[in-house]
């Protein structure tokens, strides 16, 4: 059930849908799969309640992510001029949604804005705001919200919502899976949600491309003085192998897998610009204020920056005298 302190504000999201005709629907960039899982499932019920809708996302759809209903719907460029509300799915910060610079009519207060997130960086920039920290994903928040509403939840909505459960637990493998997220689990999954289906397309079905650019990133990795796991990318890396960005999901978490890691960091060149990546299992780090001091942010144990620049290798000897 929906967190007894944001009912009101669900309640009042309620009102703003049913007065509203046309919702722009906003995800992050670098789309993941609780962004994606979040913003299909909300295209879908505004679609049974008679509404119209977009998906806006200002980065290309991955293609693990094809699976999920009404994917084809996604644009990449709108006109704000064409809605009458707009919300933004699981964007830790305004500037998430890479839009801040061409479309600051959205952030400025005066357009009808709803943020539903589960960063600790938000800072409730919408006019309504549901952030719960304490969830481990976006669509574990809706779908509370949905069910406190009494609003009917297909079964294709069940797997876009399962979609951001599955994937910001890790397979309910993360430390964030607890009792909460696995009684929503079996809820989804009553309602029709194929785990199966989500780990097939998003974990089982990696493509030559990822494999090679995986086989880079995997065989660069080396732990630091300092316990820290680390690799990279580069823009020649993606080009070598016939790949992109997207295909890189997961590969840091697989990199977070070393014994006595403090933590982990992948750092990617792409396109003049250079994405930190962080993970942790250890209770006494949080990588979101490493990240945070690069401009980043995320939570506790998932955390990441960027940062215009590329990388440049640099290499240090030292003289050790045997005795």
């Amino acid at each position: 059930m929906l967190q007894v302190k944001y009912q009101p504000e669900a309640i009042k999201i309620r009102d703003a849908f049913r007065k509203s005709k046309r919702a722009l629907i906003i995800t992050h960039k670098n789309p993941d799969g609780d962004t994606m899982g979040s913003a299909l499932a909300i295209y879908d019920l505004l679609h049974s309640l008679n509404k119209e809708a977009t998906v806006f996302c200002v980065d290309p759809f991955p293609e693990s992510f094809y699976f999920l209903s009404r994917f084809e719907s996604v644009v990449h460029e709108f006109d704000i001029n064409d809605f009458d509300i707009a919300l933004t799915l699981d964007c830790g910060a305004d500037y998430m949604t890479g839009i801040t610079n061409t479309h600051p009519e959205l952030f400025n207060g005066r357009f009808p804005l709803i943020n539903i997130d589960h960063h600790k960086s938000n800072d409730d920039f919408g006019t309504w705001n549901i952030v719960d920290t304490s969830a481990a994903s976006t669509t574990l928040i809706i779908a509370e919200a949905l069910e406190f509403l009494d609003y009917k939840i297909s079964h294709r909505m069940a797997t876009c919502l399962m979609c951001g459960l599955f994937t910001d637990t890790g397979s309910f493998q993360h430390s964030n899976t607890t009792p909460r997220e696995l009684r929503m689990a079996a809820h989804l999954m009553r309602k029709g949600a194929s785990i199966h289906q989500i780990r097939n397309n998003i974990f089982k079905n990696n493509k030559i491309s990822t494999m090679k650019l995986w086989g880079r990133v995997l065989s660069r990795a080396y732990k630091d003085s300092g316990g820290i796991t680390i690799s990279n990318v580069s823009d020649d890396d993606f080009r070598e192998t016939g790949s992109n960005a997207t295909e890189l999901s997961g590969v840091v978490d697989f990199l977070n897998s070393v014994p006595d890691s403090k933590f982990s960091l992948l750092l990617t060149e792409n396109n003049g610009k250079v994405k930190g990546s962080f993970r942790t299992m250890r209770d006494d780090v949080d990588v979101a204020n490493i990240a945070g001091q690069f401009g980043g942010g995320g939570h506790k144990k998932a955390a990441g920056f960027t940062l215009p620049g590329k990388l440049e290798k640099e290499v240090r000897w030292k003289v050790v005298q045997e005795n």
